[in-house]
């Protein structure tokens, strides 16, 4: 049994796609199915099933999967130790789409000046994603924007406050009043990010509180198509303030005064409790934290 073997399985198991494997790993797809089998015929087990098209893990695949990660771990942990002083390897995060484009850069930014030979990964995806992706140890560590996270196994440190902020299109019939109460929602049409997001829930958990239900809902799951479909006069939205800046300087969108209860939204950084942290990942954990005092 080899180590890249190891990698090949656990790469698999995560994504649950030969093809995605190789991809992600750089081999072919003929060479993981090789290494997979031979890995099998070792262990005299079946790792992997298929039910129609798509592909599972078996019972011993999975308990090997726990296994198969924690050897890798724990050879990465020996060689951090072994070179204490040295950054290297390969740094995966997972963030919401509006932390990718207005906080992360910048943090990337610096980490990149003091750590050029650490590999960075970046992937987008909505804040419950990002729990799935970290209990499976496919990103190390998370950037949500969500109120309070109340979730056993992870780690949670509040990096920014976030201020929430009601837009709307300059053309649109509510622009001259410069406020929104949430019963003047009852006959708009509101532009709500998919389910999913860290902020959704906070939206609609206020305007349940006030007992008011939107004429019309529109779901998007680009912060961007939000955005744009907001300033064509579609509807209203309710976003971050730092996802809708620049747009509010070049008067593409003007922002209304919100008079319902409070939109507590918060950027976090989240990371598994049993977590392996490695010195790439304290070294991004502890940028963050001072970045964002």
């Amino acid at each position: 049994m080899e180590l890249r073997q190891l990698q090949i399985f656990v790469t698999a198991a995560q994504t649950l796609n030969f093809t995605k494997a190789a991809m992600k790993l750089g081999y072919t797809q003929s060479n993981i199915t090789s290494q997979i089998r031979q890995l099998e015929e070792e262990l005299q087990v079946k790792l992997f099933e298929r039910f129609g098209k798509g592909l599972q893990l078996t019972s011993e695949g999975k308990h090997f999967q726990k296994s198969a990660e924690n050897i890798l771990e724990q050879c990465e942990k020996a060689k951090s130790e072994l070179t204490p002083d040295v950054f290297q390897g390969v740094l995966t995060i997972g963030a919401a789409e509006t932390l990718c484009v207005n906080r992360l850069p910048k943090i990337l930014l610096e980490y990149r000046k003091k750590y050029p030979r650490i590999e960075i990964r970046v992937q987008t995806e909505s804040c419950y994603q990002l729990f799935q992706l970290l209990r499976t140890n496919s990103v190390d560590i998370a950037l949500a924007l969500a109120s309070n996270i109340q979730q056993p196994d992870m780690i949670v440190k509040t990096l920014y406050e976030e201020a929430m902020t009601v837009v709307i299109s300059p053309l649109h019939p509510l622009a001259q009043q410069q406020k929104l109460k949430p019963v003047d929602l009852t006959t708009e049409c509101l532009i709500l990010t998919a389910e999913g997001c860290g902020y959704r829930p906070v939206v609609l958990a206020a305007l349940e509180h006030q007992q008011v239900k939107p004429g019309a809902i529109m779901e998007l799951s680009s912060v961007g198509a939000i955005k744009e479909c907001t300033a064509c006069g579609l509807g209203i939205a309710i976003l971050p303030k730092i996802a809708v800046h620049d747009e509010l300087l070049r008067k593409k969108l003007i922002e209304l005064n919100w008079l319902g209860p409070p939109l507590d939204v918060k950027t976090q950084l989240i990371y598994h409790r049993d977590k392996w942290l490695s010195p790439a990942i304290q070294a991004f954990l502890e940028l963050c934290e001072t970045m964002g005092k």
